[in-house]
């Protein structure tokens, strides 16, 4: 199987090397297509192959579809027709029903990504067009479970997953900054502070995701009367604290939907 990305962006760069480096595929069998000839090279020296957008569907599977949403009407362009390809779209707020207007390809997923793919542990929400049967849509999982955990949702969907999944990972850089710096005023070192932190938060999303318990649960394990952990759960609570992450999500879902009426307003029919 030969996959095609057009976009060698900060997404499409991901994509391209988790595709060889969970061992899904060869450097032989990514074709990539980039605007910037620059950001090619490190893939040519790895044993890549890259190709013109107008002629990289001739040897392809699959395309992932990487470009920004602004940049889609030239790419569809460059690309034409590609009726009989798997198209899989990481472009923001392009449709399923844009994408096979202007391709004229029926088997479309869309995803969504987060950085943790960088690694393969990422969140990735995806849908899928009508014209895809279960078959194809199971070896589509296949391929992007290299990214990390895949989440069917509903095309709708798919600007709360941008707020709560794809936009969040910056969200949790800050509170872990936050958390960091907390250990550094109490006289920890930046060193021990943040391995502090990251632990204690990959050590708690973990048991959330091994023991599914609702995470006020283990809340009120770690929370005694009158003890050191209630006082900090207090302060939260008079701060605001639940509030403002979900009022912070919430923000983000709505530029998201603006975003969108934006981007639809810009890309032809």
């Amino acid at each position: 199987m030969k996959i095609g990305i057009v976009g060698v962006g900060n997404i499409g760069s991901i994509i391209a090397s988790r595709l060889v480096e969970s061992g899904l595929l060869e450097p032989s069998e990514v074709i990539l297509s980039n605007r910037s000839g620059e950001k090619l090279r490190i893939f040519v020296e790895k044993g890549y192959r890259v190709a013109r957008t107008a002629e990289i569907s001739d040897e392809c599977d699959a395309l992932f579809l990487c470009v920004k949403p602004q940049d889609s009407e030239k790419m569809f362009l460059e690309l034409g027709r590609v009726d009989d390809k798997i198209l899989i779209s990481t472009m923001t707020a392009v449709s399923i029903d844009k994408i096979q207007k202007k391709t004229g390809a029926r088997r479309i997923v869309r995803i969504m990504p987060n950085v943790p793919a960088m690694i393969g542990k990422g969140l990735i929400g995806a849908c899928r067009s009508e014209d895809l049967n279960d078959e194809t849509w199971k070896m589509c999982l296949k391929m992007l479970s290299c990214l990390g955990t895949v989440v069917e949702i509903k095309e709708e969907q798919m600007e709360a997953v941008t707020a709560l999944s794809g936009s969040a990972p910056a969200f949790f850089f800050v509170i872990v900054e936050a958390l960091i710096d907390a250990g550094i005023r109490m006289g920890l070192s930046y060193e021990k502070s943040r391995l502090m932190v990251l632990e204690t938060m990959a050590g708690s999303a973990e048991l959330l995701l091994k023991l599914e318990n609702h995470p006020g649960e283990f809340r009120h394990v770690v929370t005694s009367p009158a003890g050191t952990t209630i006082e900090g759960i207090y302060t939260m609570e008079r701060e605001g604290i639940r509030g403002a992450l979900m009022k912070t999500i919430q923000e983000t879902y709505l530029r998201a939907l603006q975003l969108k009426e934006q981007i639809n307003g810009q890309i032809g029919g």
